[in-house]
């Protein structure tokens, strides 16, 4: 390589908001190495964060298998595929230990990983050349960013980005039009669901939040999730107990089709989770509705977005769940008007921006 050309690899092997919240990085990388090779390694099902992202060249998904020598397989061709590439530098963002032996396989003469608190001998004499040490209290993002100073890179605006094809423009329109969905009547994107339960607020008080938007503001409200059946049964009961009857597109939608309709909202309201992130993206504004998770880490980045959480001594705590069990009080307790407390102002400031009134539709 030449100083300005490196080839280099970011590894994020996590989840679709942890996915998101790497492109930054690449956003510093191009900056500082405007003629570099640049690469993700993700996992499967997650690449669609980063692809037609212009910053990047080339992204390896990682499979798995349950079988250990089918996932041997796998693993071992993706290593073969990776250093055929032959990268000087890799980022190893993910901080566990597949990625510290990927980084290490990869052949790249230059590794860095995050300095742990309890480092192990292999780990910081062999895998990695460089140990970041990093604060405790940043923005997963920022933390993101802290690895590409050691490569005296500059630091952008850390708010992601997310791309998608004119195809996927379309195709969005064409199930917005399909089910009577206006540009000219302001929706709200609802996430409710996810497989982490203790994430997750009641039914109950997600069906009176579409009612209080259908009635109070004369908004229209969609529902999203992926194909899991869980999150897919936490719609569909959500849409037999609201009044209101908001759009289910639970389970239709691809993930650049979520963020085509995302970047259409007037609002996003959900939990923490990779579409929050993603509306964050898009420039939507959120309000976040957090429970045990530390909004100053996970939170939404960026101007104009509000978080809903109980005002406990205990949260957040970071914990999943009360005691073990899965579920938390502070979002099993968390009611209609502590909501709306919060999102009233906002939805206020939005709609006047809209050029609406206050309980009327546009015309």
């Amino acid at each position: 390589m030449t100083d300005g050309s490196p080839r280099i690899l970011v590894l994020k092997l996590r989840y679709l908001g942890d996915v998101l919240l790497t492109t930054p990085v690449f956003d510093a990388l191009r900056k500082h190495f405007p003629d570099a090779f640049l690469a993700a390694a993700v996992n499967k099902g997650t690449e669609d964060m980063v692809t037609d992202n212009p910053a990047i060249n080339k992204i390896f998904t990682v499979e798995r298998d349950s079988n250990f020598l089918a996932d041997l397989q796998k693993q071992l061709r993706l290593i073969r595929e990776i250093r055929h590439y032959k990268f000087d530098i890799i980022l190893e963002l993910t901080n566990n230990q597949r990625g510290a032996v990927l980084a290490y396989t990869s052949g790249a003469k230059r590794r860095l990983g995050y300095k742990k608190k309890k480092q192990n001998f292999l780990r910081q004499s062999i895998l990695f050349t460089d140990l970041i040490e990093v604060e405790n209290n940043l923005h997963i993002a920022q933390k993101n960013l802290e690895m590409t100073k050691a490569l005296d890179c500059s630091l952008p605006n850390v708010k992601p980005v997310l791309f998608w094809s004119p195809q996927d423009h379309k195709a969005c329109e064409q199930i917005l039009k399909s089910n009577d969905i206006s540009e000219d009547v302001p929706c709200v994107v609802l996430h409710p669901s996810s497989n982490a339960r203790h994430k997750i607020w009641t039914v109950e008080g997600y069906a009176a939040l579409c009612n209080y938007l259908r009635d109070k503001w004369a908004i229209r409200t969609i529902l999203i999730c992926g194909k899991d059946p869980e999150e897919l049964r936490l719609n569909q009961a959500i849409c037999s107990l609201a009044g209101s009857h908001p759009l289910n597109l639970g389970g239709q939608l691809s993930l650049k089709q979520t963020a085509v309709l995302l970047s259409k909202a007037a609002l996003f309201i959900g939990i923490d989770s990779g579409p929050m992130h993603m509306a964050t993206a898009v420039n939507t504004p959120v309000a976040a509705i957090f429970g045990p998770s530390r909004a100053w880490r996970w939170g939404p980045l960026g101007d104009g977005h509000v978080i809903i959480q109980k005002d406990w001594p205990c949260a957040p705590c970071g914990k999943k769940g009360c005691e073990g069990s899965g579920k938390s009080k502070c979002l099993d307790e968390l009611s209609l008007e502590d909501v709306t407390a919060v999102l009233e102002p906002k939805l206020k400031s939005i709609l006047s921006a809209k050029g609406r009134i206050f309980g009327e539709k546009s015309v």
